[in-house]
Formats: C-alpha cells, sequence, structure tokens
C-alpha cells in the first residue's frame, strides 16, 4: 500500500507520469485535478458552468480543433459530460485511467510527522500528528521545549496541505517579553520557565490568536513522502536539508 500512494504522488506532484496526449470522444475520462473548472465554451475566458473533482468520471462529447498550452501541458479542450455537468475543460487534466481519490491522499499522511535535519534525522524538533482530517502541530525550540500546539483541520489539493487551525496554545514564557495585560501577566507567572515536552503549559492568550490558514507542500524522496514549508522543483527536493518525514522514515 505504501508503494502505491508513492507511486501516486510522484505521479501527481512532481508530474513524472505522461499524459496521454488525446483523449477519444465517446469514451469516459476521469479528472486528474483536484478540481477543475467546466466552462461555457473551450478557453480559459469561458465562462464557469460548475466544477469537477478529482477522480470524478465524465464521458467526453466532443473535441476543440487545435491545442493550447496551459501551466506547461499541451491538450486539446473536450466537452465533457458528468452526472450533473456539461461543460469544457482543459484535456491536460482528464487522464485514462482513475486518479486516487482525496481520500486516498488523506490516508497517505495519516500517523506522525517530524521536522528534522535529513538525512539522518538529526535536530529533530516540530511534530505534525494527522489523525483523519484533524490535525496536532506542536512547535518546539531548543530552550524551552514546546512553545506552541496548533489543532485544525486540513484540506488536500494538487501539492499541498491547507491548514485551518482551529485552536492555537501558546508558551507565554517564550511569546511574551513583558506582560502588559492582567491575563498576559497571569499566564507568564504560571508559565513554566524550564525545558518541557508537556502541553501542561500552553494557555490560550487574545493577544496571540489563531493566524489565518498554512500551506504545507508535498514532496517524494526515495521511498518517502516528506512535508516541505516551501514548494520546490522536484530535483531540488531530495536537496532539501529540512522536512517533515513520517516516523518509519528510511534514508534514501
Amino acid at each position: 500500500m505504501k508503494k502505491l500512494f508513492l507511486i501516486f504522488f510522484t505521479c501527481l506532484f512532481l508530474f513524472q507520469c505522461k499524459k496521454s496526449p488525446s483523449i477519444e470522444v465517446g469514451k469516459n475520462a476521469f479528472i486528474s485535478a483536484t478540481v477543475l473548472n467546466a466552462r461555457k465554451t473551450p478557453s480559459l475566458d469561458g465562462e464557469k458552468v460548475g466544477k469537477l473533482k478529482l477522480g470524478d468520471e465524465v464521458k467526453v462529447l466532443e473535441r476543440s480543433e487545435s491545442d493550447m498550452d496551459i501551466d506547461g501541458l499541451t491538450a486539446y479542450w473536450y466537452k465533457v459530460q458528468s452526472t450533473e455537468i456539461t461543460g469544457w475543460v482543459f484535456g491536460g487534466y482528464l487522464s485514462h485511467t482513475k486518479v486516487e481519490s482525496r481520500d486516498a491522499m488523506i490516508a497517505a499522511v495519516q500517523g506522525n510527522f517530524v521536522f528534522c535535519k535529513l538525512p539522518d534525522r538529526m535536530e529533530c524538533t516540530d511534530t505534525i500528528e494527522f489523525d483523519g482530517e484533524s490535525f496536532v502541530y506542536r512547535k518546539f525550540n531548543s530552550y524551552s521545549g514546546i512553545n506552541e500546539k496548533l489543532e485544525g483541520v486540513f484540506d488536500v489539493y494538487a501539492d499541498h496541505l491547507v491548514f485551518d487551525t482551529k485552536s492555537r496554545l501558546i508558551r507565554p514564557s517564550v511569546f511574551i517579553q513583558f506582560p502588559q495585560t492582567e491575563e498576559e501577566r497571569t499566564a507568564y507567572n504560571n508559565a513554566y520557565f524550564e525545558y518541557t515536552d508537556s502541553d501542561e503549559y500552553l494557555v490560550s492568550l487574545s493577544t496571540y490568536p489563531v493566524a489565518g490558514k498554512e500551506e504545507i507542500y508535498f514532496a517524494v524522496c526515495g521511498d518517502n513522502l516528506l512535508l516541505i514549508h516551501e514548494k520546490k522543483e522536484k530535483e531540488e527536493i531530495c536537496k532539501s536539508e529540512y522536512a517533515f518525514a513520517k516516523s518509519s522514515y528510511s534514508s534514501p
């Protein structure tokens, strides 16, 4: 199962799987993009008539007269019909075979990831724990131990995750130098000042609210699925000095 997930991620996120140059009219095809707009006419300027999702099966009704270059892909536009939508889609995101579903992408990240210096897993700090479509992101530093805990839900896209944090707890002795309010003074004075890995000394403070959404990118190196903070070209991924790797990570 792990091998299938890695093949899937490699194809989808690193663009190593070549797409068929043409889809046959009258046959069925599958959507290979996370979300794909269907349009009234075969053009990026065409009015949107709906959205198709990864893995949706469609019937190909018609093909445009000429192909087009979009996002580094050259393909025709195709008029397709799903159970709910009929419209034109760019053929670079159609596949002859069913692409793994969003559920498979979520399944691939289940478990624990640790942020370490690779390939020897040195200087490990932050951790992310995935459970279903929820996550717990714990941030550490070498002086205080845990300093922040984020909890929320995530969604998957073609090459990255989006964390939607619902709860943020912080370590007051790390975040606050000069307490300004009674809330901050109480939290600061109650905080444990020595190194600790325990969540016990984390608190919610109104002056440190949840701060928007965060993107984490997929990367595949050897037999390992990695998560990185910034999107990188495929030839640079295995050169990444630091990355989130699963607890079962093996050196490439």
